[in-house]
């Protein structure tokens, strides 16, 4: 196994990685939505949700700006690939 083929290979784990890990901030924000709904009546309880709303908010946003972010480096320094770029040696 050469190399590239290791980076490579490292990559597209980190790519699916990334998916699950937005798929899981996802699942906990509607969370926090499902529980503020359920509990409405309990004071408490409605301020733990609107945290656990509040972070998966964040969470998201931070990984979609991220993630953005990337795009335009790769856009910026001219690789044509759509995502992260292949290591080529």
């Amino acid at each position: 196994m050469v190399f590239a083929d290791l980076i490579n290979n490292a990559l597209a784990v980190f790519q699916a990685m990334i998916g699950l890990i937005f798929a899981l901030a996802l699942t906990y924000f509607l969370y926090g939505i499902v529980k503020y709904i359920v509990k409405y009546g309990d004071e408490t309880a409605r301020r733990e949700s609107i945290k656990v709303m509040t972070y998966g908010i964040i969470a998201l946003f931070v990984m979609v700006s991220v993630w953005g972010l990337v795009g335009l480096l790769v856009n910026f320094i001219g690789n044509e690939a759509v995502g992260i770029p292949q290591i080529k040696l």
